[in-house]
Formats: structure tokens, C-alpha cells, sequence
């Protein structure tokens, strides 16, 4: 190659004897190069599995820089669907809280030390995550059951805040049907519905401040919740429902926990809450045409399908898919069906999917 640099010219080049067997052999051993880098990455993605779902490049940079947490953090984002950043302790040695987009910060109950194999620490992040959010889950439940003011919005994450408040009105609901006092309960959730609204919001002195901002996230997701819970209620008093297999509280999306789990159903279908931290994402309106969508796709899930929402553009197709993904704690993973995705790349997504128990969303799939 030196030569080639010396004089490039072509007809000096093919004068020069044995070039074709040199420039075979320089193929041959790229080749092998790439194989060999191939099986490296895909062992590193057989470990953990959400590896599958960034491209090559970004991959060889984390496992580049797997002493530099710092470098690693950048990426997290593509990784985990709300963990934007990560709070390391003391000389960067354990990761002790992640943080959202918007700056909420939820403290892992168990330390995660930090390793050389970026891989196997990262698995023990996302298996501490999920085991923080359970517990928390568990403490919120029974904070709202023990305390007559409610839950205290700035003790948990919003996610927590919102499931927990969705197992205890399955709960208080299914009560209300069964001792016919639908009306108390609604008087109950008026009430709630006003302290939610009437929460003082302080701001700081800097020009957004976080923990103020991150309240009005969370009452905002709240508000939400319970207007779609007066909703329910009125609902079933209007249907004068008196059991709780009736099919107008079977076709709501109820949440219950049994035995520290939550299990999320809809009419006979049952799935087990995964427990992914969601941040602060916005929360879709609940709508009639929501529901239906939700249970379609529920009752398609139970029989071993999938779901293919059908429509015209803008008219919320992905987004619904997305809410009901985070209803359950899911990963959901957007995919644009463009001319680049392949046989090898949907094979490549379908086994992250299946290794790591996310939804795929195959957004323009009938292109």
C-alpha cells in the first residue's frame, strides 16, 4: 500500500506483479475482521438484549468506553424509555438514582456498582429498576389505603402515583359495585379530583424550577386519571351495575395487586405489569374510541395475535399503542418501515423484542 501511496497512477499499478493476489488476500482478511467484530457485538447483544435496538456504531463506543460512565449516559436514552441520566455516588462507583427527561429523580433501593463489562452492570441497572418501582408500588398502595388526606404527590414517581391510584379505584370501585354505593364513591373522587386542582405549585427562584415542575407534571397526569375515573363511574350507575362481572366494569382497564405484583386485565385478558420506569411522558386523553382500541388489542394479545390499528393520518394510532404499553409497564419501541428495514433487521428486532419482553410499534407497515 505504501507503493500505491508512492504512485498512484493506474497503469503503473497494473504492471505491478502479484497486486491481485495482495489486494484478495487484504479482502479476505476485512472479511474476517468484520465476522469476527459481528459475533463480538452480537455476544455483547445476547447479554443484553436492548443492545439490539442501537445501530453498530454507537454499540462499539459504549463498549469502548465501558470505564467511562460519563460517555454512557449519553446513550441511556436509547436504551431505557425514561431514564435519561443516572446519579452516580461517591467517585463514580455505583449509580444510586436515575433521573427523566424532565428531571424527576427516583433513588434505586439497591446501589448498582459499576464494572469494566458495561453490559452486565447495565442488565443490573434495568433489574434494579424494575425491582425499585415494584417496592415503591407496594409502599404507595399502602400509604393511600393508611392516610384519609390521599397520597402525597411529591413522595413517588409519577408512574407509581398513577398505577397505585389505579389499583386503589379497581379496588374502591369493585366495593362500590358490590355494596351499591357507586354514588359515595363518586362523591370521593370529586373530592380528590378538587385537591389535585387546588395544589399550590411554588416556584423556585431559578427560571424553571425542577421539583415545581415535576409536581405539575405528575397532578397533571393525576387530574387526568381521575376524570377518566368519574367517567368510569358514571358509567356504571347509569347501567345501574351491581356485579362486578357486568360487562361495563369487564371492558374498563383495571389494575390489581396481588401478592406484591400488578396485574393489569381487561374482560378475561391478564397480563403481569413489567415494571419499566416510564418518566414523565405526556398521558393520553382516555376516549370511547381509546378504550376500544385498548381492548381490542388486549383481547388480540390474550389469543397469541397482534394488533394493527387501522386509520387515517394524525389520528393517534401509535399513541395509543404507546399509552397502552405504558398502562402496563412495557418498553414500547417505534419502528419507521421505511426502504431500509430488511429481512435481517426485522430478524434482528424481533429477537431484542423477544429477548427483553418490549412492544415493537411498526409504524407505515403497509408501505
Amino acid at each position: 500500500m505504501t507503493d500505491v501511496v508512492r504512485d498512484s497512477r493506474v497503469l503503473s499499478l497494473v504492471s505491478r506483479p502479484g497486486l491481485r493476489q495482495t489486494l484478495n488476500t487484504l479482502l479476505d482478511q476485512l472479511g474476517r475482521c468484520q465476522k469476527a467484530l459481528n459475533e463480538f457485538l452480537e455476544e455483547k447483544r445476547a447479554i443484553f438484549p436492548r443492545f439490539y435496538f442501537i445501530g453498530d456504531d454507537d454499540l462499539l463506543e459504549i463498549l469502548g468506553q465501558s470505564t467511562n460512565p460519563r460517555v454512557i449516559q449519553a446513550h441511556l436514552k436509547k436504551l431505557f424509555a425514561g431514564i435519561y441520566s443516572v446519579q452516580f455516588g461517591q467517585e463514580e462507583k455505583e449509580i444510586v438514582a436515575m433521573r427523566s427527561l424532565d428531571g424527576e429523580l427516583v433513588p434505586l433501593k439497591n446501589h448498582v456498582p459499576i464494572s469494566t463489562d458495561v453490559e452486565v452492570w447495565l442488565g443490573k441497572l434495568s433489574d434494579e429498576m424494575k425491582n425499585t418501582l415494584q417496592h415503591l408500588l407496594a409502599e404507595c398502595v399502602q400509604d393511600g389505603k393508611s392516610s384519609s388526606g390521599g397520597i402525597n404527590p411529591s413522595a413517588y414517581p409519577s408512574q407509581i402515583l398513577c398505577l397505585a391510584e389505579q389499583v386503589l379505584f379497581t379496588e374502591r370501585c369493585e366495593q362500590a359495585i358490590e355494596s351499591n354505593t357507586l354514588s359515595e364513591l363518586m362523591i370521593e373522587l370529586e373530592s380528590q379530583l378538587d385537591s389535585y386542582t387546588n395544589t399550590e405549585i411554588k416556584s423556585g427562584s431559578g427560571p424553571r424550577d425542577t421539583g415545581s415542575h415535576v409536581l405539575g407534571l405528575k397532578l397533571k397526569a393525576l387530574v387526568l386519571d381521575t376524570v377518566h375515573s368519574i367517567g368510569v363511574v358514571q358509567a356504571l350507575a347509569r347501567g345501574r351495575v351491581r356485579d362486578v362481572e357486568h360487562w361495563l366494569w369487564q371492558k374498563q382497564l383495571r389494575c390489581y395487586l396481588k401478592s406484591g405484583l400488578c396485574v393489569v386485565k381487561m374482560v378475561d385478558a391478564e397480563f403481569q405489569y413489567t415494571y419499566e420506569y416510564q418518566g414523565n411522558a405526556p398521558k393520553l386523553v382516555h376516549t370511547p374510541l381509546t378504550d376500544k382500541c385498548y381492548l381490542t388489542l388486549t383481547q388480540g394479545m390474550r389469543m397469541g395475535l397482534g394488533g394493527n390499528p387501522y386509520g387515517p393520518a394524525g389520528t393517534g394510532k401509535t399513541e395509543s399503542v404507546k399509552a397502552l404499553g405504558g398502562l402496563m409497564g412495557r418498553q414500547v419501541l417505534v419502528f419507521n418501515c421505511d426502504e431500509g428495514i430488511d429481512v435481517k433487521s426485522m430478524g434482528r428486532i424481533f429477537i431484542g423484542l423477544v429477548k427483553c419482553g418490549a412492544w415493537g410499534c411498526f409504524d407505515e407497515f403497509n408501505r
